[in-house]
């Protein structure tokens, strides 16, 4: 009987920490959804495939924006055209990066919980209202890439 009670007990204590985490989690998204001003909606979704993978605050890398949906990561497509990025991503809001704020466009091998080869992600820095933002992707072949890369520098 000892050992069923410690295992309840242990059972308990993992879902009341998840529990907090969660609430911790939704309490920290709910925060910076106030503090930052709605993004515009993407303009065109008919794009390349890929992997949206972060975006982070340009001044501190290792934190995670969670406002507007952006935490997660997930498939997306992206395309680019005269009003800027459109990031299309699946299950989660879609946005534009306006093309008067896009700072610039690299590669890099790393972000907040992502390691890949070197330049595997394509880094797009912007501002919005003031913020710095670096949005990482990542595309699975190097021909959708190009195109991307194309588009970007026309």
């Amino acid at each position: 009987m000892t050992r069923e009670i410690i295992g309840f007990a242990m059972v308990m204590l993992v879902f009341l920490i998840a529990s907090l985490v969660a609430i911790g989690y939704r309490n920290k998204s709910r925060a910076e959804t106030l503090a930052t001003p709605p993004l515009a909606e993407a303009t065109d979704c008919n794009g390349v495939e890929c992997m949206y993978v972060s975006t982070v605050y340009a001044e501190t890398p290792l934190k995670r924006l969670l406002a507007h949906g952006m935490g997660p990561r997930g498939r997306a497509t992206v395309a680019v055209n005269d009003d800027g990025i459109s990031v299309c991503r699946q299950g989660e809001r879609s946005y534009l990066i306006p093309k008067a704020e896009i700072k610039g466009v690299g590669k890099s091998s790393a972000t907040i919980d992502r390691a890949v080869e070197p330049g595997g992600l394509v880094s797009i820095n912007w501002n919005h209202h003031g913020r710095e933002f670096i949005t990482n992707l990542r595309f699975s072949d190097s021909q959708s890439r190009q195109i991307f890369e194309r588009k970007v520098s026309a």
